[in-house]
């Protein structure tokens, strides 16, 4: 028996789109701080088709210590942009 229709098989499927099967990948997470927002990048496994993204206990624990930092000013990331707001 071949492990290719085995690991077909075990394949995750989107729970959002229903459709596209879900991949390991490099993201950009965003983190909403008041009015900033921090770019970080994390492994997570992706949606091919809708682009959904499943983060890990290890990535989601990783984010939240980015958050926290950012809060208690520990760390002070660049600034890559800037924000405009037109009326």
């Amino acid at each position: 028996m071949g492990s290719g229709i085995q690991a077909e098989e075990n394949a995750m499927k989107c729970v959002i789109c229903k459709t596209g099967e879900v991949k390991p990948a490099i993201v950009q997470a965003e983190i909403k701080v008041g009015r900033d927002r921090l770019l970080v990048t994390v492994e997570a496994e992706v949606c091919q088709e809708c682009g959904e993204p499943y983060y890990s206990a290890g990535a989601l624990r990783h984010l939240e210590r980015v958050r926290e930092d950012f809060t208690r000013n520990a760390i002070a990331p660049a600034s890559v942009g800037k924000v405009y707001q037109v009326p």
